[in-house]
């Protein structure tokens, strides 16, 4: 999902786009497109039309668009043969004019390429790891420490970046002379202090939310939290294996770092709470603020992943039903049409029944008038 994003912002924004997640229907059987249908209301036709899909390389695909349906049908199976596309790949549609799409492939088994030459769209990822801080070399010290360690908490500020986490890389380097020559004199409880913490901030050697401890920029901020949120943040974690405010950027007040926190929470009970007649707005709300968040370093990426799957499911389900109501409706009308047929052949079956019923009538009338005249012939004298 993240690499459809990464399309969509590289696109001309003057243009609108529309993403679509492939199903069975799409590339099995059926070969119908239902395309989001707040995206068609908006900036496709209100009629039938000829809607051209345009590949990466330039050639056309031509497709029928059925507005009632807001679906491209004839032309979209050329399309998904003609590309082989597969169930989960995602497309974006960049809707170029009125009745064409520039489309872009997003294969859902390779995740790291764009299909064909999409990348002409010069899409950059810069990931943000741990920074490691390198110290100064001062004087030449004894290797205190081979690996990565955490420095401690309470380190002069003019020594080190001032970060939730800071690394300090110690294979083959010296400590500035201050820590050496403070080393002298406290290097077990410095050593100490580093163990110790290391072993609160390593999540994956807390055992239970008994010994769960949230730092931020070197401030404990758990009483700013209240034990629901706490507990409910340490679930969070649990289930990433890690903190979720581990690359928190360091301007980032204690304060403000226990509201975000609170706000992670109360979105990802939103989304558990989600039901299929949540709207589309809430779901973009959600998603935008958890992207704010992202920016902010906080892990909050496997919670836009979850939304994003039911955002996707939530608009093909909707798209079915529209489809089969679709349907129901145009058989309803159709025996509708049938009924009043038939009730304007009963209005005339009725009219010729009370004709004959006249005629019958009116025969009986000159049997019985024939009757007497004969009758009065058989009587007659001689």
């Amino acid at each position: 999902m993240e690499r459809v994003e990464e399309v969509q912002a590289n696109l001309a924004v003057r243009f609108p786009s529309c993403m679509k997640t492939m199903v069975r229907s799409n590339v099995r059987h059926g070969f119908w497109l239902h395309l989001p249908m707040p995206f068609c209301k908006l900036h496709m036709p209100k009629h039938d039309a000829t809607v051209i899909l345009e590949d990466e390389r330039g050639e056309e695909y031509k497709t029928t668009y059925i507005a009632q349906r807001t679906a491209l049908s004839a032309g979209w199976k050329a399309f998904s043969a003609g590309h082989k596309l597969v169930e989960g790949d995602v497309l974006v549609f960049h809707l170029v004019s009125s009745s064409k799409f520039k489309v872009y492939i997003v294969r859902a088994f390779k995740s790291n390429k764009l299909d064909g030459g999409f990348g002409s769209l010069n899409v950059n990822v810069h990931a943000k790891p741990i920074r490691s801080i390198r110290m100064k070399r001062g004087k030449r010290t004894s290797n205190k420490a081979k690996c990565l360690e955490l420095l401690p908490l309470n380190l002069p500020h003019d020594n080190v970046e001032n970060n939730s986490l800071m690394v300090l890389d110690t294979n083959n380097e010296c400590l500035l002379d201050q820590y050496d020559n403070d080393s002298k004199d406290t290097s077990s409880g410095f050593f100490d202090g580093i163990r110790s913490l290391a072993s609160i901030i390593d999540f994956k050697e807390i055992k239970s939310i008994d010994s769960f401890i949230i730092i931020v920029n070197g401030s404990r901020i758990d009483s700013e939290l209240s034990e629901y949120h706490r507990t409910k943040y340490y679930e969070l974690c649990c289930s990433q294996n890690s903190f979720l405010h581990e690359h928190l950027l360091k301007s980032i007040s204690s304060k403000l770092a226990a509201e975000i926190i609170t706000q992670i929470i109360s979105i990802a009970e939103a989304i558990k709470a989600c039901k299929l007649s949540t709207s589309q707005s809430d779901y973009i709300l959600w998603d935008k603020t958890l992207k704010g968040l992202e920016l902010l370093g906080l892990n909050v990426g496997f919670l836009r992943a979850r939304l994003n799957r039911l955002m996707t499911l939530a608009l093909e389900l909707r798209e079915a039903v529209e489809s089969e109501r679709y349907r129901v409706s145009f058989e309803q009308d159709h025996m509708k049409e049938e009924k009043k047929s038939l009730e304007l052949k009963l209005v005339k079956l009725k009219e010729a029944m009370h004709r004959l019923d006249a005629e019958i009538e009116t025969l009986k009338a000159n049997a019985e008038k024939h009757e007497l005249i004969f009758q009065e012939e058989v009587n007659a004298s001689w």
